[in-house]
């Protein structure tokens, strides 16, 4: 039985019921949702519910994010995989940071909700909707390239596609089974408030994911620290995207030469006992790092955290922290308390 997704949409500035007028087949495709509260409406096009304020959809996050998955979707960075990840090893992280053992049994996500809050490309999320079709799965983004994750998601009954801001959620509290949000609160400027909205969505028992940066230092950083009070911020995201494309070829020439340093065998167990060092010299590709250094220079936000930091936020919000993912920051917590 198809799951409608206005069974888990709420009005952003109320968290009033929804009430769609328009064109709908077995979904919402065009129209508008209004809500019975607050009186607020908010346009659906293109099947996407665009769940935003003026504010939120004109913001740098979104112009920055929507220049880089358009850009992406165009063909402008990678083409078969993400930051250099191949979509299996993306699902085989999914799989991992939630324990999932796919094949032993039935399903584990048959008939949960699982979202994806700042699904960006959206490769992750149409994956794991096809190889989990039992599961009913959110993906939410600020940014308006979310309407080429809808059209990918087009034969996906289980895939419901929103355009939303992680600081107003659309989506009703305690509906979610299992949350994953991977790099996106960082970006915000307010990431323990953005923490804070996440487990609002998460169910009792249920289970929230968040990859955040490490508190580290990093060459690419140093270059953003650089341009910064050059004003980077204000150049158009065409001439960043330029400078990204310019700096990836160095880039790479430096890759490569870590990568022979790398594979000595005097030097290969001391780079195999450190985890930055393994993230440091692993293999990249020009295009893999033209879409790297866009992510590192576009975005206004860039804030970096520990471990320690994350788990204490799982904590106070009434989650246990049961595991690290291995690249850090990556921890996931299981709701634990009753939410509040």
């Amino acid at each position: 039985m198809r799951v409608s997704v206005l069974d888990f949409l709420v009005c952003p500035s109320c968290s009033g019921k929804l009430r769609f007028t328009g064109e709908a087949a077995d979904e919402v495709a065009s129209g508008e949702l209004l809500c019975v509260d607050c009186g607020l409406d908010y346009p659906v096009a293109d099947g996407v519910p665009r769940l935003v304020s003026a504010r939120e959809r004109d913001s740098h996050v979104a112009a920055s994010f929507g220049f880089e998955w358009q850009t992406f979707h165009d063909g402008g960075f990678e083409s078969d995989t993400v930051f250099g990840r191949t979509i299996d090893e993306d699902v085989a992280q999914f799989h991992e940071v939630f324990d999932i053992k796919p094949g032993a049994g039935p399903d584990p996500l048959d008939g949960l909700v699982v979202a994806d809050i700042g699904c960006g490309s959206g490769k992750l999320t149409v994956e794991l909707a096809r190889r989990h079709p039992g599961a009913t799965f959110l993906a939410v983004d600020v940014n308006p390239a979310i309407t080429e994750v809808a059209k990918a998601a087009a034969d996906l009954p289980n895939l419901h596609v929103v355009q939303g801001s992680v600081f107003a959620l659309p989506v009703r509290e305690h509906a979610v089974d299992r949350l994953w949000c991977n790099g996106v609160i960082h970006h915000t400027g307010a990431t323990e408030i953005a923490f804070t909205g996440l487990t609002r969505l998460v169910r009792q028992g249920g289970e929230l994911f968040v990859w955040v940066y490490q508190r580290k230092v990093s060459p690419l950083v140093l270059v953003r620290d650089l341009l910064r009070p050059l004003g980077l911020h204000n150049w158009s995201h065409r001439t960043i995207y330029r400078i990204c494309r310019a700096l990836s070829l160095p880039t790479l020439i430096a890759v490569r030469v870590l990568n022979t340093i790398a594979a000595l065998p005097v030097v290969r167990s001391v780079v195999q006992r450190s985890t930055h060092a393994r993230i440091l010299t692993r293999r990249r590709r020009y295009d893999e790092l033209a879409l790297t250094w866009f992510d590192v220079l576009s975005p206004r936000y860039r804030d970096t955290y520990t471990a320690e930091q994350v788990e204490s936020w799982f904590t106070h919000s009434g989650f246990e922290p049961v595991r690290r993912y291995w690249w850090p920051v990556g921890v996931t917590g299981r709701r634990t308390a009753p939410p509040r």
